[in-house]
């Protein structure tokens, strides 16, 4: 699905990839708010890219509410740097503070309530939260299927990464498999106050479309209702 209406030719071109469950572009951008993940490790979260990606939604959406993955980040501290604890935490905010100030000058042309921005810690202290992470991790507990579909995309991501492991193979899938679980409760949590539109420029987890299609039946109420569109940006122009 190509943009033609994204013409600022300074920036790089964004396209829509697909969406899950599929729509069309009517019926998606009747949805007013959408949510944008920042991976802090993903190059397209900066310079023109992300002001591409930042523009795009808000053009699209009344409300943008960029997430920022730091404190998510003290799974992948362990798996890669051998932190744990409060060592994982401080290297997680301090990614987090970097981000924020490398890309100040890019969110001070977006103006609130249009685009807000909230870290992770917060995500993690909601009802809804830890609601549909309780439920999601007794799933993970007690469903095989799930279980193995959840491991599936923590084994993809590891085996691209295994020459940066500091820890054992099957303790950073593991560990990995924790991250996931909580990702995924985020989002559920964000659908439930009415953040149903991910915007990301990457694929949907596997698991994630899993449970589009309807795979599990006692999965929490966000993750039925949200949408993930996968975005392409032009990385041509993104320099």
């Amino acid at each position: 699905m190509p943009d033609s209406l994204f013409e600022n030719s300074k920036l790089p071109q964004i396209t829509i990839l697909k969406t899950t469950p599929r729509l069309s572009q009517q019926q998606l951008f009747l949805k007013r708010r959408c949510y944008i993940g920042i991976s802090l490790d993903n190059p397209v979260f900066y310079g023109n890219a992300l002001q591409a990606i930042l523009s795009w939604g808000c053009e699209r959406f009344d409300y943008c509410l960029v997430v920022l993955g730091d404190y998510l980040r003290r799974y992948n501290e362990y798996i890669f740097n051998g932190l744990k604890g409060l060592p994982a935490q401080q290297a997680s905010y301090k990614a987090g503070d970097t981000f924020i100030k490398e890309t100040k000058d890019i969110f001070r042309q977006f103006s609130e309530p249009k685009m807000q921005m909230t870290r992770w810690k917060s995500c993690l202290e909601t009802e809804e939260f830890k609601k549909s992470s309780e439920k999601l991790n007794n799933l993970y507990a007690s469903h095989l299927d799930f279980k193995a579909s959840v491991q599936r995309d923590a084994f993809s991501f590891i085996k691209r990464k295994k020459q940066k492991l500091s820890v054992p193979m099957q303790e950073a899938i593991e560990t990995s498999s924790k991250y996931l679980l909580e990702e995924i409760a985020v989002f559920s949590s964000l659908s439930e106050r009415g953040w149903k539109v991910e915007l990301y420029p990457g694929p949907e987890l596997g698991v994630l479309v899993d449970i589009a299609k309807g795979h599990y039946l006692d999965i929490p109420q966000g993750l039925k209702e949200r949408v993930n569109v996968e975005l392409r940006v032009n990385k041509s122009k993104t320099e």
